[in-house]
């Protein structure tokens, strides 16, 4: 687990609503911040969250920043608690919608839905929200970069970098990667193959520098400024899910993931699952989602780094697909709002 040096003043060309101070205004650039704002019923009625294709040219350079550091207010107080949405990015470079075979309506599946309408309530308690912009389906930020399936690309990946085909001892791929699910995603939510031919090598790190290592690098960077402020810091992975699992049995409203019990220290677990059934929702730890990369590397029950994955259900916030329900949506941002400041003042005291 390693924490990048950082100030508690924000990063350069960054600001309290996470845009660049030169940031384009036009809808082609920059879509409105979502999670900068604690979204009403009529807010959310009028959220637009439909996706954008942007070539990458647009994408790689200023004033886009694929991931936004969303500062709290100014006159709030500053909590040791960071959140992180690492799926909720509905922008698509261009090309990758060229390379795919996939619709965007079937590409759109791998997004955490809207999940950037619901976080920004909690900046009223302080803290800091980590959100990518681009879409999972073009690369998993969720993922260690080593995470890659090698029949994708038209050449295996370089020895510089140890990749997850590379194990020694004729180790297998891991579970994700077999799913079709590792760092650059092969099938989408429904398993329709993405591509439509082998990808060049080279795609692997251009995207990694384009938005893994920029997302990665935002989210030490705030882990940082809450350690050096409060000696501790408690990251939240925020996610959303499908009603049903893989077998269609219901799942939970709330589930929350600590690689069981292994990022997260009990009397923290038990504070965040009493909010969350005083609220009314139904709750499940660790199945069937108990925390991905992320949430393993930075969180460690026995020490002063804590992590937790929180998934929600989107039948509690969707009328159907890709479509929010405004009442179901502030309910839920209203809980996470509630959690966000109950675990500040909790990570406070600590």
């Amino acid at each position: 687990m390693r924490i990048s040096d950082s100030t508690n003043s924000p990063a350069p060309g960054i600001t309290t609503n996470g845009l660049a101070p030169a940031a384009i205004e036009t809808r082609d650039i920059a879509t409105k911040n979502l999670a900068s704002e604690n979204l009403e019923i009529d807010d959310l009625a009028n959220a637009d969250l439909t996706p954008q294709i942007l070539p990458l040219a647009v994408l790689g350079a200023p004033p886009f920043m694929p991931v936004e550091t969303i500062l709290p207010p100014p006159s709030s107080t500053p909590s040791a608690v960071v959140l992180s949405s690492p799926h909720a990015g509905r922008i698509y470079p261009a090309e990758f919608i060229t390379a795919s075979i996939a619709d965007i309506t079937a590409l759109r599946g791998l997004e955490d839905f809207g999940v950037d309408c619901l976080i920004g309530g909690v900046r009223a308690a302080g803290i800091t929200c980590i959100n990518n912009r681009i879409t999972r389906a073009y690369i998993d930020v969720n993922r260690p970069v080593d995470a890659l399936d090698h029949s994708m690309f038209n050449r295996a990946p370089s020895d510089n970098a140890k990749r997850d085909n590379d194990k020694p001892n004729g180790g297998t791929l891991s579970r994700h990667v077999r799913a079709g699910y590792g760092l650059l995603p092969r099938l989408t939510a429904g398993r329709e193959v993405i591509y439509r031919q082998l990808l060049p090598v080279d795609e692997i790190d251009q995207r990694i520098a384009l938005v893994h290592t920029p997302y990665h690098q935002a989210v030490e960077a705030a882990l940082a400024a809450a350690n050096d402020r409060f000696g501790r810091y408690l990251l939240i992975d925020c996610h959303s899910m499908p009603s049903h699992d893989q077998h269609e049995k219901p799942l939970a409203d709330i589930v929350l993931g600590d690689l069981h019990q292994s990022t997260l220290d009990r009397a923290i677990a038990k504070v965040l699952a009493a909010e969350i059934t005083a609220a009314g929702f139904s709750i499940a730890w660790n199945h069937p989602y108990a925390g991905g990369y992320i949430t393993k590397h930075y969180g460690r029950a026995a020490t002063r780094q804590q992590s937790v994955q929180i998934e929600i259900n989107r039948q509690l916030y969707m009328t159907r697909k890709y479509t929010l329900d405004p009442a179901g949506a502030s309910r839920v941002a209203a809980l996470l709002s509630r959690l966000g400041t109950v675990l500040s003042d909790l990570m406070a005291r600590a």
